[in-house]
């Protein structure tokens, strides 16, 4: 039985070029539409339904069926700056004042040009992680934030 082999047109990927993935370094972030700079690492982006176990009157195996849909978390982490932009959105949460909004995590090909879309609605953030000060590192200095998100939504560019 021989090997089954498919030509690069057969394998076009999101990249717009043929049988190229997206590199995990070639990103960019927006939150309502604007783009957020710094930001070096998106983490968790996964979604989850619960299951429902029942069964049928006197049949004796048990089944299983989708249930809801989890609220889902991701973490984002960025240049810690004087903008304050990630602790000021938590603060609205902090203060009973939330404040939802969509984020967009961006996938470019290798041309810069936008390939893929990875959209998140009705977020809002749970936690914000603050700074680790170390003097034996050069590294910058960096913030996180969890964000809930309900929906997602992928789009190719």
């Amino acid at each position: 039985m021989g090997a089954i082999t498919f030509g690069r047109d057969k394998l076009k990927g999101s990249t717009k070029t043929p049988g190229d993935f997206n590199l995990s370094s070639h990103f960019g972030l927006e939150i309502d539409g604007i783009i957020t700079n710094g930001v070096h690492k998106v983490e968790g982006l996964e979604v989850e339904n619960e299951t429902v176990t029942y069964r049928d009157g006197e049949d004796r195996d048990t089944h299983f069926r989708p249930g809801i849909r989890k609220p889902n978390r991701v973490k984002i982490t960025k240049d810690w700056s004087s903008t304050n932009e990630f602790y000021n959105w938590y603060k609205t949460v902090k203060e009973g004042k939330t404040e939802r909004k969509s984020i967009s995590v961006v996938l470019h090909n290798d041309a810069g040009e936008e390939a893929m879309r990875i959209n998140l609605f009705n977020c809002y953030p749970t936690k914000w992680y603050g700074p680790t000060f170390d003097s034996k590192t050069s590294a910058h200095a960096t913030e996180a934030i969890d964000v809930l998100f309900e929906t997602i939504e992928w789009k190719k560019g």
